[in-house]
């Protein structure tokens, strides 16, 4: 197999992600075009083996004077799985995030993905069981979706 490069997304890769999955991405916000959101991907011979994706995340009343960063969005192309691309597409977000000063990292991810779950686990994520509501564009009930919240502490406080 050649061998895997990682870059942050720019027009060309986020083409090509669109081609790949459609308004899937757009609608569930995985590709944030926000100040401060950091978007990588992994290509293998220019095709596109995963992405990952994170934006601030400015926290609420009464600790608003704080904020870290959110993974948005992390997906690896089945035939690339079991590689190590999620692994090092997170350890890059968070060299990022840490670079930025932030103090911590979180992420969600549905029950139903197992192998993410795992991954999570392993780079020692502290993980909660969660449930997550959505909601259609204009407001009406989508879906209830089981899963899990992660954090990890990347800069200590002393």
């Amino acid at each position: 197999m050649s061998e895997i490069i990682y870059k942050q997304i720019d027009d060309e890769i986020e083409k090509k992600l669109f081609e790949m999955y459609g308004e899937w991405l757009y609608k569930h916000g995985l590709i944030p075009k926000y100040d401060g959101s950091y978007n990588v991907a992994a290509l293998c011979d220019g095709e596109i083996a995963g992405f990952a994706t994170m934006t601030p995340n400015k926290w609420t009343k009464p600790l608003d004077m704080y904020s870290d960063m959110f993974i948005t969005g992390i997906e690896v192309v089945e035939k690339y799985r079991k590689q190590g691309i999620g692994r090092r597409l997170i350890e890059m977000l968070e060299n990022h995030a840490r670079e930025k000063g932030y103090r911590q990292i979180r992420a969600w991810s549905s029950e139903g993905k197992v192998a993410a779950l795992n991954m999570w686990y392993s780079m020692n994520y502290a993980m909660c069981p969660a449930t997550e509501t959505f909601f259609n564009e204009d407001g009406t009930f989508r879906e209830i979706v089981n899963g899990y919240k992660y954090a990890k502490i990347l800069n200590p406080t002393t």
